[in-house]
């Protein structure tokens, strides 16, 4: 059975701007803080930390695979991370883009999709993996977590214009110049044949979650998901 989860910035103990459960290592808090929130995180899910594995984010489609010479300490470059390991949780850092957790009964997979990673198609990279492993569309669900809602992401034309052309569910229109990356990540699952399940929550303009958009210094929430 696969398990997920979606952190708020609350219960930890990182100081302000961060406060307080930050979860990223790289957004300039303290170490202690952010080692003592991924303790916090390792607590709430019932895994040790050495079997919690982050990534470092490049808004583009690489997927890590996690196996069993994967080092907890070394953070892959990559917006996805999957596994077919038991007892080990991937997990995918927010404060703006779209966290994708997709799972399945015999693999998982935790996925960050920005507007840069919806055209690269990060999703269809991952597919394509649990493919390679034996694991149908059919037998994967998926979860979008709380990320920018589509009235709160404004962008220049031309990247509206490159985005919407290649994913026109993430279209809003071209006054607003607003893109739906959420919206755009539903409907590659739909076309996908993917089951899943949606949050309405915006980071921007709903208490208690980080969002670079409105404090630009801040810390990152999670998506986790483990078999």
């Amino acid at each position: 059975m696969a398990h997920t989860l979606f952190t708020s910035r609350l219960g930890g103990v990182s100081s302000p701007p961060f406060d307080s459960f930050n979860l990223a290592a790289h957004v300039g808090d303290e170490p202690v803080a952010v080692t003592r929130n991924r303790e916090i995180l390792a607590a709430m899910i019932g895994l040790p930390r050495n079997r919690i594995f982050f990534m470092t984010q490049v808004h583009g489609n690489v997927v890590a695979v996690i196996d069993q010479n994967s080092d907890p300490e070394v953070a892959p470059p990559a917006d996805a991370l999957f596994t077919t390991l038991p007892g080990v949780a991937l997990v995918t850092l927010i404060a703006d883009c779209t966290p994708l957790l997709l799972k399945s009964e015999k693999a998982v997979a935790a996925v960050h999709i920005g507007r840069k990673g919806l055209v690269a198609e990060v999703l269809e990279a991952t597919l394509k993996v649990f493919n390679e492993h034996g694991v149908s569309n059919q037998e994967i669900t998926g979860e979008i977590g709380p990320s920018i809602c589509s009235g709160c992401y404004e962008v220049d034309l031309d990247t509206y214009r490159e985005v919407v052309s290649r994913n026109p569910a993430a279209a809003t229109d071209e006054t607003s110049r607003c893109l739906d990356v959420a919206g755009g990540v539903a409907a590659r699952l739909k076309g996908a044949g993917i089951e899943f399940r949606r949050s309405d929550l915006c980071v921007r303009h709903t208490p208690g979650y980080f969002s670079y958009r409105r404090d630009e210094i801040t810390g990152r929430q999670a998506g986790v998901v483990w078999l």
